[in-house]
C-alpha cells in the first residue's frame, strides 16, 4: 500500500471538503472518493458496488453512511458494509493525519 498526501493541512482539507460533504479525488490512475464526515475525513471506492453508481453524487447521512444516489443503498464508512447486506461491501481505504497533513492508503 502506498502513502499518498492530499491535503497539505486541515484547514486546505476543510475549505476543499465541507462537513457531510463529498469529492472525487484522482492518486495516479484511481479515482477515489473523500468525504468529510462528523468522525473525521474518510477515503472510498468511486462506484457503487451494486450498480456502479457514482458515490461522489450521493450523500453523507446522519449515521455517517455514504447514501447511493440511485438506489439509495447505504454503506457503512466504517466497515464498508451495506446496511442490509444486498450488495458487496464499499471498499474503503485508510487515511491519516501527519504533522497537521492528511494521506490515504491505496
Amino acid at each position: 500500500m502506498d502513502k499518498v498526501l492530499v491535503f497539505e493541512s486541515k484547514e486546505q482539507a476543510e475549505r476543499v471538503i465541507p462537513l457531510n460533504e463529498i469529492r472525487k479525488i484522482r492518486i495516479d490512475k484511481l479515482e477515489i472518493c473523500l468525504a468529510n464526515t462528523r468522525k473525521g475525513f474518510v477515503a472510498f471506492e468511486k462506484e457503487c458496488p451494486h450498480l456502479g453508481d457514482d458515490l461522489s453524487k450521493g450523500k453523507i447521512n446522519p449515521d455517517c453512511e455514504v447514501v447511493c444516489p440511485w438506489h439509495s443503498y447505504r454503506f457503512n464508512l466504517t466497515t464498508g458494509d451495506e446496511n442490509e447486506n444486498r450488495c458487496d461491501s464499499l471498499i474503503i481505504y485508510g487515511t491519516d493525519w501527519e504533522n497537521e497533513q492528511l494521506y490515504v492508503f491505496v
